[in-house]
């Protein structure tokens, strides 16, 4: 009986063929989206969204990025409005909620002028913020109330910043106050990414990772899943920094972080 096997020199070739043609695909796709960007950036809401989500969904596709999620998001984000916050890993967040149901989400201000990124981000209505500039938190404040008066969802990551997904910050609770302004309620997620069934960091842009170097993390991890928890929806009317307690709480609860 005759065993097959693989030298290492043809796997390793076969390993950097594969992440050459993800690479490659990932370039054409985000650049596609900019270029698209460029003309969705003037459409109406309808088609603008129906893009978002299909081009979304094409890129966890390329990144072969399972998604599972543990309620209908799209079904209730289209019968109900919601401040809506999770922790924070990637900036592949975003467009894991985005591939479900197009949303406006508060990002810090140097996405905007990210390569190619930065262009998609604004497309899709995002509410940027400079950290540490008390007129950018009182401009931003002032959009999402107009977004949540207008009985629209807004997206915001109340650590301020992304973790390698192992931990849960402190939840800065300002922006909270938003959803008691506007009477709206408040739902939780909880963003978890696994490989092979155990928990990855792979996907982190934490601290001095830059977009190119998790790209490369990204391309290089295979069973890659993102798992979305959709937590129990909490009341506005309280003070803020209950809400915020309350919702660290739950989304600490569903890591499972130990």
């Amino acid at each position: 009986m005759f065993t097959s096997f693989q030298k290492p020199n043809e796997s390793i070739e076969k390993n950097i063929k594969s992440y050459m043609v993800k690479f490659s695909l990932i370039i054409i796709h985000l650049f596609y989206g900019f270029f698209q960007a460029l003309y969705i950036l003037y459409i109406n809401d309808k088609p603008k969204n129906k893009y978002i989500r299909n081009w979304s969904k094409r890129l966890l596709s390329i990144l072969k990025i399972h998604l599972e999620i543990n309620q209908d998001l799209n079904k209730l984000l289209s019968s109900k409005h919601f401040l809506i916050v999770s922790n924070h890993i990637s900036w592949i967040d975003i467009f894991l909620i985005n591939s479900i149901f197009p949303i406006s989400f508060l990002s810090k201000g140097d996405v905007a002028s990210w390569p190619v990124i930065g262009k998609l981000t604004k497309c899709a209505n995002t509410i940027y913020i400079k950290r540490g500039n008390k007129k950018s938190l009182t401009t931003a404040s002032n959009q999402i109330e107009k977004k949540l008066n207008e009985m629209d969802s807004i997206f915001f990551f109340p650590e301020g910043f992304a973790t390698d997904g192992s931990k849960l910050l402190p939840f800065k609770s300002n922006f909270f106050q938003t959803a008691i302004n506007c009477n709206t309620n408040i739902l939780p997620l909880a963003i978890r990414y696994t490989s092979n069934g155990k928990f990855t960091p792979a996907p982190s842009y934490a601290g001095d990772i830059n977009l190119a170097q998790s790209l490369l993390a990204l391309i290089r991890i295979k069973n890659l899943k993102a798992q979305i928890s959709v937590l129990p929806i909490i009341s506005s009317k309280n003070n803020r920094k209950v809400i915020a307690n309350k919702a660290h709480q739950r989304i600490y609860k569903a890591l499972r972080i130990t």
